[in-house]
């Protein structure tokens, strides 16, 4: 192995470079996602009996606890609960686009890394060529035999090993891209959804404090009815 990196020369180390550095990346967002992971449906569960209870305080301190950009958004939406449902919409969109780059941080490092690598071997194969070719008698057929397999064996593994470290190199990009567009549509799922168990929690309140109020005029008007009769009556015996 150390005869081949000797072989390849400087090349191999810009290679490198890169390929440690999405390495790192890969190693970052995998730590990074599984540290925000939480269940969705069980917190917006949670939130929507809290809300519809009135339990403002307790749900907003239930998302400042848990960590992640979903907490983030909704604690965002429930920091204001007395907005109109448009406002708090906008509020929701707006601090889903802010998380949006804490989700896809690093990530476009990976595309960079697996775009590069290959195109840095495939330049480190053309310089060896180049190089070997600038030798005074090479066109004249003066070159050994050693000498034209050194150049090509270094060639050749400057390709192969600026191909072989992108390709595990793209298929994390594609893995965490994927990712993190679920994530980002789930964020903005539950800003949205919170939005909706307020101003629906928010109807059903002022709805339950409007019944006892029917029901008090209507019994009014009962009494109202009732007691006209009996006036009539009173009339009548007068007469």
């Amino acid at each position: 192995m150390s005869e081949m990196i000797a072989t390849m020369g400087p090349m191999f180390w810009l290679i490198s470079f890169f390929a440690v550095l999405a390495l790192a990346a890969v190693a970052e967002r995998l730590f990074y996602f599984h540290r925000i992971n939480i269940n969705s449906g069980d917190f917006l569960r949670g939130l929507s009996a809290l809300l519809r209870s009135g339990q403002y305080d307790e749900a907003l301190h239930e998302a400042r606890i848990l960590p992640g950009p979903m907490a983030r958004v909704v604690e965002a939406v429930l920091s204001r609960p007395k907005l109109a449902r448009k406002e708090l919409r906008d509020i929701a969109l707006e601090a889903t686009e802010l998380e949006v780059y804490r989700i896809e941080r690093n990530i476009r490092c990976l595309q960079v890394s697996a775009t590069v690598m290959p195109l840095l071997g495939l330049l480190g194969t053309i310089l060896s060529l180049v190089a070997f070719y600038e030798q005074p008698g090479i066109t004249d057929g003066a070159a050994a035999m050693p000498e034209i397999v050194s150049t090509l064996q270094r060639s050749l593994l400057l390709s192969a090993s600026g191909i072989a470290l992108a390709i595990p190199a793209y298929l994390f990009y594609m893995y965490l891209a994927s990712r993190a567009r679920k994530i980002v549509n789930n964020v903005e799922r539950a800003g949205l959804e919170c939005v909706h168990i307020i101003c629906d929690a928010r109807v059903s309140k002022e709805e339950e404090e409007s019944k006892p109020a029917r029901k008090g005029t209507c019994r009014s008007g009962m009494c109202s009815m009732e007691s006209a009769p009996s006036g009539q009556e009173e009339e009548s015996a007068g007469i």
